[in-house]
């Protein structure tokens, strides 16, 4: 997209501090920068052993097992920590950094957890079942932080984004006007078949986090009748 958030005009009520949000980026940032310093052999099993394969996952493709005898459905959820360059990285974590404070304060710190791990798995998911046999290597947290995105719309529509522009001009939009945008543009990405983005993980991992947090705004509306 050619245009990067920088701020959302949500404040923090509910909880101290969206501590999951930077654990997250923390992980990511540590991860990928742990990678990047190892020989390119090492860093190509790596990523095969934590990316997300649909063709081990559902049939017979080889993959590296995981350590401490985690079970394979583990890469799940590994998959989303690892990121294949600089860019896929930054434009990941801007995104989650302005979107997951408000979506934690919200669900607070367990149910944040679980959006954002549960959007990562759909996101895996609907791009193993779409083409279970594909050798392809799945990794990005992009599904995850889509499911963020998916709730905030839910959540906070009409909440003010601030937009960094190409032309480093900052202007301020609202949240269902952004991820609006953005929604749009990936189906017309996964419609024309656009290779080399995990399209459908995007889109999953927003329904995932929309039906969360619609579910969430029902659950508040029926205890407080």
């Amino acid at each position: 997209m050619p245009f990067l958030p920088i701020h959302s005009d949500r404040e923090i009520r509910n909880i101290a501090a969206p501590y999951l949000t930077w654990g997250a980026i923390l992980v990511c940032v540590a991860a990928h920068v742990a990678i990047l310093g190892l020989p390119g052999r090492e860093r190509f099993f790596l990523l095969h052993q934590f990316g997300f394969i649909a063709g081990a996952f559902f049939g017979d493709l080889p993959q590296p097992a995981l350590p401490f005898a985690i079970p394979q459905a583990g890469t799940l959820v590994s998959y989303a920590f690892l990121h294949g360059s600089n860019a896929h990285l930054i434009g990941n974590m801007v995104f989650l950094f302005v979107f997951g404070g408000a979506v934690e304060d919200r669900f607070r710190h367990g149910g944040f957890a679980m959006l954002y791990l549960g959007a990562a798995i759909a996101g895996a998911l609907a791009e193993g079942l779409a083409a279970p046999g594909a050798s392809r290597v799945l990794i990005g947290a992009s599904g995850a932080v889509a499911g963020v995105m998916g709730a905030f719309i839910v959540l906070f529509p009409r909440a003010r984004i601030g937009l960094l522009l190409p032309i480093f001009i900052s202007i301020r939009v609202r949240a269902w006007v952004l991820i609006g945008t953005w929604l749009a543009y990936d189906i017309a990405m996964l419609w024309l078949g656009e290779g080399g983005v995990a399209w459908l993980a995007h889109l999953a991992g927003f329904v995932a986090g929309a039906l969360a947090a619609a579910l969430l705004r029902l659950r508040a509306g029926s205890l407080a009748k």
